[in-house]
């Protein structure tokens, strides 16, 4: 297993903060298996006129402006202060300001530096796994455009400081939560550019009441077209943005919300399926039983039987 490197490089006098920090971290099984891991993650502050990059990583993540690197996992930069250059293989070369986010993707020959006359602050992360594969395989992380403006993100540096303090303490399950914070700073990431307007933070506000008022509702018959009035939006644009945020058109949304409270009332009541079927605003048994079926694999009454089947000894059904 690789050994694991730590830099802390504090300018004197010892009462001013950390000027850097880098930790690089071995690959644990346990932390493989969590899917995501945390390869390397850090922060430098370059001052005007310093020398980039610096020299206390391995030689394995050292680069010059001259030659470039290509790394075998994925990379968020975020720099706060400053300005620079970047450029990879895939996405050109890219003027840096502060606030913006950088992806380096596995397999991209990329190069960054600092102005100069500016230098910059830089958090970063490594990481990799096959949750990691997947998440960033979302279409809105392409090689093609890896520099994100975000701005001023308190809640994304937050999670970056977090993680480097993190990696600084190495309390129990640290590997974990520092993952766990990665796969947060994607997630707030992809909500920037999806919600990058008031206008589209607005539409989604509107879709989340749509959705609450449907929850509340399940049982009831919603006209769409009605809701979409009543939100003061076009019922086609109702739809097209419902479906957006949710993966699924309205109707669909109100079916899903049904059969997951027919599924705890099938495992955890003495209702009939007829009653079940009543109660949750299906039409008929029949239409209940074909739909169940259709989407689960295997009717109401199979479903309750397995479920009676699997649950602890001391469950009793109860009404609901």
């Amino acid at each position: 297993m690789d050994r694991m490197l730590c830099f802390l490089h504090i300018l004197i006098p010892m009462s001013t903060p950390p000027k850097a920090w880098s930790c690089y971290l071995p690959q644990s099984p346990e932390a493989v298996a969590w899917g995501l891991y945390v390869l390397d993650a850090g922060y430098t502050l370059i001052a005007p006129h310093t020398p980039y990059p610096p020299g206390e990583h391995p030689d394995s993540n050292m680069f010059t402006w001259d030659k470039g690197r290509t790394l075998d996992s994925f990379t968020l930069v975020y720099i706060t202060r400053g300005k620079g250059q970047f450029e990879s293989q895939s996405g050109g070369t890219h003027t840096i300001d502060a606030g913006d986010l950088f992806i380096l993707h596995p397999g991209e020959w990329h190069r960054f530096k600092p102005d100069t006359n500016t230098g910059w602050d830089e958090h970063w992360v490594e990481f990799d796994g096959e949750h990691a594969r997947r998440i960033m395989g979302h279409s809105a992380f392409s090689p093609q455009q890896p520099v994100f403006s975000i701005g001023a993100d308190e809640s994304i540096l937050r999670l970056f400081i977090e993680i480097s303090e993190a990696t600084q303490s190495q309390a129990p399950g640290f590997e974990q939560i520092i993952a766990t914070q990665t796969s947060q700073i994607v997630a707030r990431l992809l909500a920037h550019l999806q919600y990058d307007s008031p206008e589209a933070r607005d539409m989604e506000a509107l879709i989340r009441r749509a959705c609450l008022h449907i929850l509340q509702n399940a049982e009831q018959t919603i006209d769409p077209q009605q809701l979409s009035c009543e939100l003061g939006i076009s019922h086609s644009a109702f739809r097209k943005h419902f479906k957006q945020t949710t993966g699924l058109p309205p109707g669909q949304y109100q079916i899903q919300i049904r059969l997951n409270k027919a599924r705890r009332l099938l495992r955890n009541s003495t209702l009939s399926i007829q009653e079940i079927a009543e109660q949750l605003g299906f039409e008929s048994i029949y239409y209940f039983s074909r739909l169940f079926k259709n989407k689960t694999g295997c009717s109401p009454l199979a479903y309750r039987k397995q479920a009676q089947f699997t649950a602890p000894r001391d469950e009793h059904p109860r009404n609901a």
